[in-house]
């Protein structure tokens, strides 16, 4: 993480070479994985003051690490931030923040989030169903899971 975050800097020093979408955000993962989340969000806040595109990977990879570290209302924060900005979310997106919400016990709001994948016309991946199925069978409903997958 530290040689990363030394060559980032290097890099962002040479003549005509600028970061991107991509490797900022690489950045964030690279800290958000170490557990490094003042760091990974002032990076953020690197990406915002520079008006660097943010974009539904960049919002996905920080609401996981943000999760990741305990901080549910953090990873809420952000998925709203996202659909404030006018982020589309993708069905890994979708799916990715229901994992989130299912993992915080917050069921209501993870099938909400569900059903407004399905209305906005995008339909569940294998790794969607493999969510709602751990979910389900974690609580003992596997007669959920089976009418979720069929």
């Amino acid at each position: 993480m530290e040689k990363a975050w030394l060559f980032f800097n290097w890099a962002s020093g040479k003549k005509n070479f600028k970061h991107d979408q991509y490797t900022y955000t690489t950045m964030l993962d690279i800290f958000g994985e170490a557990r490094r989340i003042q760091s990974m969000k002032f990076v953020f806040e690197q990406m915002k003051e520079k008006e660097i595109k943010i974009d539904v990977v960049t919002y996905t990879s920080l609401m996981h690490w943000m999760s990741n570290d305990g901080d549910i209302d953090g990873a809420i924060k952000l998925w709203k931030e996202m659909r404030a900005k006018g982020c589309r979310p993708t069905v890994v997106s979708y799916t990715a923040f229901m994992k989130i919400l299912f993992d915080h016990k917050r069921v209501n709001e993870a099938t909400g989030v569900y059903k407004e994948m399905l209305e906005s016309g995008l339909s569940p991946n294998c790794y969607t169903y493999t969510i709602l199925m751990e979910y389900l069978a974690s609580t003992g409903n596997l007669f959920g899971a089976f009418l979720y997958v069929f």
